[in-house]
């Protein structure tokens, strides 16, 4: 019995050398270089969590303030001053904003019409969705998605090399600047 509690203290006496094996046997396996960990505040991890629920919502029409106040587990006046605080624009506002730019990547990466985007991004009137667009972006998306295809063909005219076509109305030296 005595040299049971003997051995016992011995183990104890000794943590160091426990501590040295440890450290030899974990050397090298893990190492966390701090600078490169990216810790989100709080406001940052709020932002992305209602991001997020947006975007996977975004082609609901019913999505509102209060579902999604819900949803972030607050009050909708809380949502409010929060994302006024933060965004400066009021849920509904930065709802809009987020459909809006889904809008614009639909009608500039698809060949979809406009009332189809318009109805993706959760827009039941494409009137309204249209009158949203150009108070946004300060153009009709029928003259947004015009502009790209122009753009996007004459990047390829541009890379096969071949003279830009001349148009009606134009003054040359306008053209080239």
């Amino acid at each position: 019995m005595l040299y049971r509690k003997m051995k016992r203290r011995k183990a104890f006496k000794e943590p160091d050398e426990l501590q040295k094996t440890y450290k030899r046997a974990s050397k090298g396996q893990i190492k966390v270089c701090f600078e490169q960990v990216r810790i989100q505040t709080g406001d940052e991890k709020f932002l992305s969590e209602l991001i997020e629920y947006i975007k996977l919502n975004i082609s609901n029409p019913t999505l509102s303030v209060e579902t999604t106040s819900r949803e972030m587990k607050m009050c909708r006046v809380s949502l409010y001053k929060k994302l006024k605080m933060l965004t400066g624009k009021s849920p509904v506002e930065f709802i809009q904003a987020i459909r809006l730019q889904k809008a614009a990547h639909l009608l500039e990466t698809t060949e979809m019409k406009i009332n189809q985007v318009a109805s993706e991004v959760g827009f039941e009137a494409p009137q309204y969705f249209a009158k949203l667009f150009k108070k946004e972006y300060d153009i009709l998306p029928s003259a947004y998605v015009l502009f790209i295809r122009k753009a996007k063909t004459q990047v390829i005219l541009d890379t096969m090399g071949w003279p830009r076509p001349k148009i009606a109305g134009v003054n040359k030296n306008e053209y080239e600047q």
